[in-house]
C-alpha cells in the first residue's frame, strides 16, 4: 500500500471527487486528517468523525441526482480547487465551488463555496 503521506494534493482530491462518485460516505470521509475542517455554506464541521457524519446524508440528500465535476485547478502548492453542478434529483442546478487543502496526504480544510441556493 502506497505511504498515504506520499500523495500529491491533486491524488488526493482526485480519490475523494471518485469516494464521492461512488456514492459511499465512508469513502467520501476516508480521506480528511482527523482534525480537518469543513465549511460548508453556513454550517462548520470539525473533525473527521463529524465530517464522516455529514458524508452520511449526502446520497440520501442528493435523492438520486449526480454530481458532475468540473475543472480542477492547482490553487497553490497544497490545494486544488473543484467545479461542480448538480444534475437531477431535489438539488438539480446547485453548483459551487470547493476548495480543498491537504498536508501530509490528507485533506486539512476544505471550504465549499455555494453559487446559488444548497441542496
Amino acid at each position: 500500500m502506497t505511504d498515504p503521506g506520499a500523495r500529491t494534493p491533486r491524488q488526493v482530491v482526485e480519490n475523494h471527487l471518485a469516494a464521492v462518485l461512488g456514492g459511499d460516505p465512508a469513502a467520501m470521509a476516508a480521506d480528511y486528517a482527523a482534525d480537518a475542517v469543513l465549511v460548508r455554506h453556513d454550517a462548520t464541521y470539525d473533525g473527521a468523525a463529524v465530517i464522516a457524519e455529514y458524508f452520511t446524508s449526502v446520497p440520501q440528500r442528493l435523492g438520486g441526482g449526480a454530481v458532475v465535476f468540473g475543472e480542477r485547478r492547482d490553487a497553490g502548492d497544497d490545494s486544488v480547487s473543484v467545479r461542480w453542478r448538480i444534475e437531477g434529483g431535489p438539488g438539480d442546478g446547485t453548483s459551487g465551488c470547493d476548495t480543498f487543502t491537504v498536508a501530509g496526504g490528507f485533506i486539512v480544510h476544505q471550504t465549499v463555496a455555494l453559487d446559488d441556493v444548497d441542496f
